[in-house]
């Protein structure tokens, strides 16, 4: 019987996206949201789903789209306004 790797490739491919400004915190989540799953039914079940490395791909990239954001979001505040023009915050970089 083939193993199911559905949510563990949907985690990969949205945690791909971590590239596309703005979505990629939507995706982030659905890459995390979905990764986290795939490793529990993986865990639960080995024999009836897989993918456990796509999954797990998937969730640190969705992860690195907030820790960039994080850290984008913290340079802005220290004063760097190039840097919130181009996460998509120039309202932010005025207001400092």
């Amino acid at each position: 019987m083939e193993k199911s790797k559905r949510m563990a490739r949907a985690s990969f491919i949205f945690g791909v996206t971590f590239w596309i400004p703005l979505l990629n915190l939507i995706f982030g989540v659905l890459a995390i949201y979905f990764g986290v799953k795939s490793l529990r039914n993986i865990k639960k079940e080995p024999d009836k789903y897989g993918g456990k490395w796509y999954a797990i791909i998937g969730v640190i990239l969705g992860l690195l789209v907030y820790v960039f954001y994080l850290t984008g979001v913290g340079m802005c505040i220290a004063g760097y306004s190039e840097i919130c023009k181009n996460i998509g915050m120039a309202a932010l970089a005025n207001s400092l």
